[in-house]
């Protein structure tokens, strides 16, 4: 099984790109490659939705040239926010596969209400509206018990020291449980990445949506299911191509 792990965006530093592919496939199973790319336009770090917008584009115009290659059996999007996930599905006939979706549902899987942990927005804003959105937009808004933060900025979790991320994610669902939470999201990939190899002992199961997307995407491609073609019908190219797309 061939996948793909897609970074929107520019400007990681190729050792941590090379580091992240070393990770993703510590997680896949026997069998399972994993390819890790960076599409090279946009912003260095989502965490607003002008930078989450502003990644859409190029990655779309990334994934559209890779269509005819027949390379990989799944995609994954390597955003936590799941950007563009709607339009990659359109665009591909494979499984596009959103971290954030997989990990959302899995935990409603095993808890009743769950909490995301989050970096700040930008500027430092405790801002937890975004996911409440995408919570409400996946119809699981009466499931989600509250929204943590951590200080560290997404740019800041690439160093090799992950001990700062440890404890404020640590403080952060010690704060989720006070508030209901049966279950954490760790709701940034660079959180993920980081911690991606932890085992927490913390008394409510951790989804880490890094591995939650590989597990998704092996069992899509397992069960040989795809999106739907009534909810994501496929783009139309004759139209795309040309206006939207160059070939």
């Amino acid at each position: 099984m061939e996948l793909l792990y897609l970074i929107p965006g520019a400007g990681m530093p190729d050792d941590e790109v090379k580091r992240r592919e070393v990770v993703t496939n510590s997680l896949a199973r026997s069998g399972t490659s994993i390819t890790v790319e960076e599409v090279g336009e946009g912003p260095l770090s989502i965490e607003s939705e002008i930078e989450a917008h502003m990644s859409i584009g190029p990655m779309l115009e990334w994934l559209f040239r890779l269509r005819d290659d027949n390379k990989y059996d799944a995609i994954i999007i390597g955003c936590a926010g799941d950007p563009g996930l709607a339009a990659a599905r359109e665009l591909m006939d494979v499984p596009v596969i959103g971290p954030a979706e997989s990990a959302y549902h899995l935990a409603c899987m095993v808890a009743d209400r769950f909490s995301v942990i989050s970096p700040r927005q930008a500027g430092g804003v405790a801002a937890a509206d975004d996911i409440v959105v995408r919570t409400r937009g996946m119809g699981l808004n009466t499931r989600l018990a509250s929204v943590e933060f951590v200080e560290v900025p997404v740019v800041e979790m690439w160093r090799d020291d992950p001990t700062l991320v440890i404890e404020q994610t640590t403080n952060a669902i010690n704060n989720a449980k006070e508030k209901g939470a049966g279950a954490v999201v760790l709701g940034c990939m660079s959180m993920a990445f980081r911690t991606a190899t932890r085992k927490w002992d913390v008394g409510v199961p951790i989804i880490n949506p890094l591995t939650a997307a590989i597990k998704m995407a092996e069992s899509f491609v397992d069960m040989g299911i795809l999106q739907s073609r009534v909810t994501y019908p496929a783009a139309d190219f004759k139209k795309l191509v040309g206006t939207v797309f160059k070939e």
